[in-house]
């Protein structure tokens, strides 16, 4: 059986360009395209070829029965901006308070923008979230732009210039009975 592609229509857009990291899940840095007022657009559900800079970077899947107020489409991987996170090596500790174990972690999160234009990088990082009231999460420390408690998801927004590195830190002390046992 053969197959017959059919353009039905080429747009252009007027998006919004923010590279995206979430390196406690995966060290690349992302390049998105926000779309804005998508809805006018009068999108057929269907598979699309996407192109930046006239350059095909893949393929992706139009649902226009989402809610959401942006369309967000993945642009592919920025080898030009690295992002790594290390284990704070001076806030890794272990300690016993009466019946307690402690644990205190902390890592950074260093960003180098090796491009020659000025980004704009949305960092996400997270500090763990107790369901179990015997454990309890402390003494959170964090330089973040947001940190949502409920979820313990931190966003910086940063905006970098060329050749610019910045470090970025997060920490937490996890106090739990001796005898229990927990996966960090």
């Amino acid at each position: 059986m053969e197959v017959s592609v059919i353009e039905i229509d080429k747009m252009s857009v007027q998006p919004t360009y923010e590279y995206v990291a979430a390196p406690v899940l995966n060290e690349n840095v992302f390049l998105t395209a926000s779309i804005k007022n998508w809805q006018e657009l009068n999108l057929l559900p269907a598979e699309s070829n996407i192109y930046f800079s006239g350059v095909f970077v893949g393929k992706s899947y139009i649902n226009p029965y989402q809610t959401e107020d942006e369309m967000v489409i993945s642009l592919g991987v920025a080898p030009s901006i690295s992002v790594k996170r290390e284990l704070d090596s001076n806030l890794k500790s272990k300690n016993f308070i009466g019946n307690n174990r402690v644990v205190e972690t902390g890592y950074i999160l260093k960003v180098s923008n090796n491009s020659n234009k000025t980004i704009n990088l949305k960092l996400l990082d997270r500090i763990p979230v107790s369901q179990n009231k015997e454990i309890k999460v402390d003494e959170v420390q964090q330089d973040a732009t947001t940190y949502d408690e409920k979820k313990g998801i931190l966003t910086w927004n940063l905006n970098l210039q060329p050749n610019e590195n910045t470090e970025k830190h997060l920490s937490y002390e996890i106090k739990f009975p001796k005898g229990k046992r927990i996966n960090l």
